[in-house]
């Protein structure tokens, strides 16, 4: 790579990391609202929920028109979206603005990652693609680590609103600064070096193999929102943690894994997907089942913490079965594609678990997760994709 492909790349990984401060604070944040709002499990649910639904409206557009106006304005947009965001939740504070304020966030998320891992994509060489876009994801792993970690220190000493403050300017900051990096040269020469139009039809996405990994993607985001919509109440009702503690926890725990992105990446390259794929699925299983028979909250937080880091091991290993299956001019579209299968199962359980767990107990997340991951195991083993 040339230096200026790697100021660029440093760039991204940088914008990843603040996208990203405040995209599991409504998970973590989920049992202070409740206690503040005096909200049931299902209203919560819906506060989760109803931001996915936005960002499942707008995924397939951010692609078609991160492939054919660009990246840069879209990956400033979506950082000055966070910063408003943050304002909404400091000057209105309501139940229905932090929702809205829950589904600008969720819009950003949407709006940058179709041109940004488009961008990483072209930059990377492919002998190194797989390693770099774990080191892009290890970037994004590190901002959902901070906002949560953040929420943990000053929750107690100056409320919950007081994290979106702190993180608000480096944002603003960086979304102007989008505005001036030439990401959409590298993008220009790929497409014209492959020969591939940015009008390639919508149809050309949709292979055989890329509705395979969509599959796969569904069982196995269906498995990680299980877990990821309530540990944090677990952990306050179950194991009796506080929340700011509990709050802690669940950014530590990403952060500890952050690594992971990367070993993911060094992993798929030298292994391949599905050996690497079969790994990190047994592993997450054998650790959420520990976390469900655990008799103390150290046990728990221990087996919780190496689920998270071998889970986030997957995501560069399919970010890079996307770049290998779909050419160049296309990946905005179907890096927004790949993503509505995750909006639409992240719609969809926190509600469902929702009622599992007023049926049954906040434990019921764990075997149900364990089953789609032991369900999206079978699916690799049947899976014919090469890279």
């Amino acid at each position: 790579m040339r230096s200026d492909f790697k100021f660029k790349f440093i760039f991204l990984c940088a914008s990843h990391t603040l996208l990203h401060v405040y995209t599991n604070l409504p998970l973590a944040l989920l049992p202070v609202l409740m206690k503040e709002y005096n909200l049931s499990v299902f209203i919560a649910s819906l506060i989760i929920s109803i931001p996915r639904i936005i960002q499942l409206f707008f995924s397939l557009p951010t692609g078609l028109i991160a492939d054919r106006l660009g990246y840069k304005r879209l990956i400033s947009l979506s950082l000055f979206l966070e910063v408003l965001a943050a304002a909404v939740i400091l000057f209105y504070p309501s139940v229905e603005t932090i929702v809205l304020a829950f589904s600008l966030t969720a819009l950003a998320s949407t709006i940058y990652h179709p041109p940004a891992l488009s961008a990483a994509a072209d930059i990377l060489p492919l002998n190194f693609r797989s390693r770099g876009l774990g080191f892009h994801g290890a970037s994004g792993t590190l901002g959902v680590s901070l906002g949560p970690i953040t929420l943990g220190l000053f929750l107690n000493h100056f409320g919950w609103r007081f994290v979106y403050l702190i993180w608000l300017i480096p944002i603003l900051i960086a979304a102007f600064i989008a505005l001036f990096i030439d990401l959409d040269m590298v993008r220009e020469k790929k497409i014209e070096e492959h020969e591939i139009s940015i009008s390639t039809p919508i149809r050309k996405v949709f292979t055989l193999t890329f509705i395979s990994l969509l599959l796969l993607m569904l069982f196995r985001t269906a498995a990680g929102t299980s877990i990821s919509t309530y540990i944090t109440t677990y952990l306050t009702e179950d194991k009796l943690l506080d929340p700011a503690l509990a709050s802690m926890i669940f950014g530590i725990n990403p952060l500890i894994g952050l690594s992971s992105s990367i070993i993911g990446g060094y992993l798929g390259d030298r292994l391949g997907w599905k050996k690497s794929f079969t790994i990190i699925f047994s592993t997450v299983s054998i650790a959420l089942f520990i976390v469900m028979i655990s008799q103390t909250a150290f046990q728990a937080i221990a087996f919780y913490i190496l689920y998270g880091f071998f889970n986030s091991m997957s995501m560069p290993i399919s970010s890079s079965l996307v770049a290998n299956i779909i050419p160049s001019g296309a990946r905005g579209t179907a890096y927004s594609i790949y993503f509505i299968p995750m909006s639409l199962i992240g719609i969809a359980m926190p509600i469902i678990l929702s009622f599992l767990i007023g049926i049954f107990n906040i434990s019921v997340i764990f075997p149900i997760a364990i089953i789609l991951y032991l369900t999206s195991l079978i699916i690799v083993q049947l899976l014919k994709i090469n890279g």
